[in-house]
């Protein structure tokens, strides 16, 4: 499962604003487990030991933050209400360590464009490496061997594999 570092607002000038921010921050938290993604949504769960109004604790937080964030396949960012500076940092973070960078609302197509991908990839694994998961091949010779089954065990083995492609 891809892990993905969701990406939003959380300071707020006011109480309503700060339970905005939290309905949206849960709900792109929501969104991801339903594409199939490992979310990470550290402002969700740290702000609740940490006071976002003390800086030193802030900077505690976002420095945790960043560190899950290098451990992401992928970033989720969600902008309906704006880019605060700590989504800032955490967007440049990312572009610098060149982890990719996805607007919430283009999270389904994201996710079957690199599925699609994947997929692609895991068939062109099979073409090239079908002789290996062949029987024929460890007699030296495929002649009068039927190469589907070859081909379908190499997929399968890619598509398990998928950090190998």
């Amino acid at each position: 499962m891809r892990k993905a570092y969701i990406c939003s607002p959380y300071r707020a000038k006011d109480s309503a604003e700060l339970d905005r921010h939290i309905d949206y921050a849960q709900a792109l938290t929501r969104l991801a487990l339903e594409a199939g993604v490992a979310p990470i949504t550290p402002h969700l769960y740290m702000t609740q030991c940490l006071d976002e109004s003390k800086e030193q604790e802030r900077a505690q937080g976002m420095a945790a933050g960043l560190a899950l964030l290098k451990s992401c396949d992928f970033v989720i960012v969600g902008v309906k209400y704006g880019i605060s500076e700590g989504m800032s940092r955490e967007i440049q973070t990312a572009e610098l360590l060149g982890i990719e960078v996805v607007n919430a609302d283009k999270l389904r197509h994201y996710m079957k464009e690199k599925e699609s991908r994947i997929e692609a990839a895991a068939w062109d694994y099979a073409k090239a490496c079908a002789c290996y998961f062949c029987k024929g091949s460890r007699l030296h010779s495929c002649t009068g061997y039927d190469c589907r089954e070859p081909y379908k065990r190499a997929y399968e083995y890619a598509m398990t594999h998928k950090d190998l492609l």
